[in-house]
């Protein structure tokens, strides 16, 4: 089993709504080192296309990642969940 497998009750999801994605997720890849993914969505309300960024960090890190992306658009749709489990690349075990 390697080191860096999962980490359990202490990282973050987030999922970001924004017009500025391709600035949110260079800053978050730049200041962060986290890597994100681009979801496909449609506003249903409004029809309008949009990306949304798909973002797991530890707890220490939400509060970088949130003031990252209220710098560069205040007017984004932030939803923050708990990630129970995580499995990867950059998320060192307990």
């Amino acid at each position: 089993v390697g080191s860096e497998m999962c980490i359990r009750d202490s990282s973050k999801a987030a999922f970001i709504i924004t017009d500025y994605y391709k600035e949110i997720a260079d800053a978050i890849m730049t200041q962060l080192d986290r890597g994100l993914t681009g979801l496909d969505a449609t506003g249903m309300y409004s029809g309008d296309k949009k990306t949304v960024l798909y973002c797991v960090v530890s707890k220490k890190e939400i509060v970088e990642l949130k003031d990252i992306v209220a710098k560069i658009d205040p007017k984004a749709f932030v939803i923050v969940t708990d990630a129970r489990e995580v499995f990867g690349e950059g998320f060192l075990e307990n």
